[in-house]
């Protein structure tokens, strides 16, 4: 972008000698012209050098006089600021860039050495761009002289030209326009200095204006000499001006007290000034707020206080901030050594940060500081180690894991059981710093967990033995059947041997019959050994309807002997699931016998078996009844252990019933039929193969 230029071309007047308005002598012009740059505001002195170029070109007789200058944003240049041209002048002139059009020139002004070409044609080589300039504008002669003030560095220059004449520049001449060329820097060197000390009022007011901060200055004797917006704001006054005509004493009525303020002059006299001093200080309604002050003290030429020039701080939410903070952090400290489980916090590299003292403790370890640096996979024994370094991983991803359990290692080498939680724990952008663990030692819990496992094994096998002796009738019936054939096929045989070979086809079909009555036998003996034998469950793929139609094989005789219609309707297709076959018998079982024996003084006795899926990843199973149904006064208590509405019951059977179903995840309930009677049902999670191998 083009920069404006300063210029005047004048209309034709007549010289200086004949124009009253121009002194009469150049000596008499050089005053003047420096009155009135000095008199004039810095505002107006660029007029000013160009009224006076006009008037020093007309008194000796010259043509153009451009002043040039070095600008900020090109200092390695100058750059045409102010011009005079005569009124016939034929050429326009553009802004030009020194370094462009005038480079010898330019070079030899920064030396602080005069341009002077009396004709083009003397020009040294050097300066031929120079002059391709000058004859461009039909210049026949110059004269540049440097801009600097008091042996200072060269901020510009003024240049005089002929373009009428060839004028031959004498040193009469050249002197009195190097005094000229003073005038003009002394005067562009007051503008600047001038117009820098504006700019930096200007600054300073809009700091002191609008600065969050207080700022003041206060007398010796107290009272406040400038204050800014915001100290009185601070400070609860509703301006500077209220607080300047409100204040008569700092000391009694901004300091909360005068033991402080002294604390503060002692602080000041020995270090000479203070900074980021913390004390109280009064609002305008009494209120005390916290602040931090930096004073700097300044003395006048005797080596007295003159004045005092300061910033005040408002702290005091940082204060009720950094309050609440450590009072939060005793807290967190109380609770963290006082809390009943072991507290450990593990940084992103696995390696333990810090830990209370139940933690180390737990360990084996006499302080929380020896846990400090720990890596905490190491804590964990190692058939549990693999499973804490993933699961610690995922916690450091910001996974949310339950309670876990491993068997974690002492100082000393001893194992024990401990039940952990853990929780990520984020910074103040959200970025994972670590996680925190709380540990329990659950040693005494698990060996009273396997305790209480093996109780309700040994009641579960209990009532499953129980259950064959209520069957008794029924399995003997159908063990003597095949018993029974067996004698009979025995003595046909032997009564078959002594006729003699002839007789020996029908031998071999009789031994036949009996091998499959001893395999049927065989098949009922080993149900019921199945059922009543001891061991630990063995989860494994089942189908739900061969499991009814295995316990129904062995209750078919019960149903004959005490005339039970079977209604059966099993799901095709129905979805597999995976548990414990024993255990799962052991509970259709117990439901069927339970409904024959609630059907025996019924004169209709129907006992119906049913599968479904009532939903995708949902089976049940239902057996009802046209019994007495469960009495009212018992329905709340029917799968409590020891309830029992018959005779010789043990009341245990449903008890154990629904712990077997809980075990496999499902559910178990009871309810009476409309129509008389109940029907017990259990439901279970579908299996499905991916299942597993996920």
């Amino acid at each position: 972008m083009a920069r404006k230029i300063k210029a005047v071309t004048p209309v034709k007047k007549p010289r200086a000698k004949d124009n009253p308005a121009f002194p009469s002598t150049f000596e008499m012009l050089l005053i003047d012209i420096s009155t009135r740059l000095i008199s004039h505001p810095a505002d107006l002195v660029d007029s000013e050098i160009i009224f006076a170029q006009r008037q020093v070109c007309e008194h000796l007789g010259l043509d153009i006089s451009v002043l040039w200058q070095r600008l900020p944003e090109n200092p390695d240049s100058l750059t045409m600021t102010h011009i005079f041209l005569p009124a016939d002048f034929p050429v326009p002139v553009p802004a030009m860039d020194g370094r462009e059009m005038l480079p010898w020139s330019l070079e030899t002004t920064f030396k602080n050495e005069i341009v002077k070409m009396a004709r083009l044609t003397d020009h040294p080589a050097a300066a031929a761009r120079d002059v391709e300039t000058l004859r461009q504008f039909g210049v026949k002669s110059v004269l540049g002289i440097p801009l600097s003030v008091g042996g200072g560095p060269v901020f510009g220059a003024v240049s005089f030209n002929t373009i009428r004449k060839e004028q031959v520049w004498s040193t009469d001449l050249v002197d009195k326009l190097r005094l000229v060329a003073q005038i003009f820097a002394n005067a562009l060197a007051r503008k600047r200095i001038d117009q820098a000390l504006r700019e930096s009022e200007a600054r300073y007011r809009g700091i002191f204006e609008e600065s969050i901060e207080g700022i003041f200055r206060t007398s010796p004797e107290g009272r406040v000499m400038v204050a800014n917006p915001a100290l009185a704001k601070m400070l609860g006054y509703d301006s500077a001006e209220d607080l300047l005509m409100s204040i008569r004493d700092v000391g009694t009525q901004i300091w909360s007290s005068q033991e402080e303020r002294s604390r503060f002059i002692r602080q000041l006299d020995e270090k000479g000034m203070a900074l980021g001093y913390e004390c109280r200080f009064r609002r305008k309604d009494g209120t005390l707020i916290w602040v931090s002050l930096s004073t700097q003290p300044v003395r006048g030429p005797d080596g007295q206080l003159a004045y005092a020039d300061g910033f005040v701080e408002d702290i005091n939410e940082r204060k009720r901030t950094k309050e609440a903070l450590t009072e939060s952090e005793k807290r967190y400290r109380t609770l963290f050594e006082s809390a009943p489980a072991g507290i450990i916090f593990i940084g992103t590299d696995g390696y333990v940060r810090t830990a209370n003292s139940l933690q180390a403790s737990l360990y084996g370890y006499d302080s929380p500081q020896q846990l400090e640096g720990f890596y905490a996979p190491l804590f964990v024994a190692e058939k549990d180690r693999e499973r804490s370094a993933r699961n610690m991983r995922d916690l450091l991803q910001g996974k949310e894991l339950g309670d876990r359990t491993y068997t974690a290692v002492r100082r000393d080498g001893s194992e024990f059981m401990v039940e952990v939680t853990s929780v990520t724990v984020y910074g103040p952008r959200q970025e994972v710093q670590g996680y925190l663990c709380l540990t329990r030692d659950i040693t005494k819990d698990k060996q009273g967990e396997n305790e209480r496992i093996q109780l309700r094994q040994e009641l579960a096998h209990l009532a499953r033995v129980m259950g064959m002796a209520e069957l008794a009738t029924s399995l003997a019936h159908e063990i003597n059947q095949p018993l029974g054939a067996i004698l009979n096929n025995a003595e046909a045989a032997r009564s078959l041997l002594s006729q003699g070979k002839e007789k020996q086809r029908e031998i071999g079909e009789i031994i036949e019959d009996i091998i499959q009555d001893a395999q049927r036998a065989g098949d009922v003996v080993r149900k019921i050994r199945g059922l009543v034998k001891k061991g630990e469950a063995n989860f494994e793929p089942l189908s739900l309807n061969t499991l009814i139609e295995d316990v129904l094989r062995l209750v078919n005789n019960s149903l004959s002997l005490n005339k039970v219609t079977l209604r059966l309707d099993l799901k095709p297709d129905l979805a597999s699931i995976r548990g414990d076959r024993v255990r799962l018998q052991q509970v259709l079982l117990n439901l069927m016998t339970n409904a024959l024996d609630a059907m025996k003084q019924r004169p209709s006795r129907i006992l119906e078996v049913r599968s479904s899926a009532p939903a995708t990843d949902t089976v049940a199973v239902t057996i009802g009844d046209s019994g007495t149904g469960i009495f009212e006064a018992g329905k709340e208590n029917v799968f409590k252990p020891f309830y029992t509405t018959k005779k010789d019951g043990l009341g245990m059977g449903l008890a154990i019933s629904r712990s077997i179903i809980e075990e496999h995840g499902g559910r178990i309930w009871g309810e009476n039929n409309p129509a008389g009677g109940a029907t017990f049902s259990f439901s279970l999670k579908a299996w499905r193969e991916k299942e597993v191998l996920d």
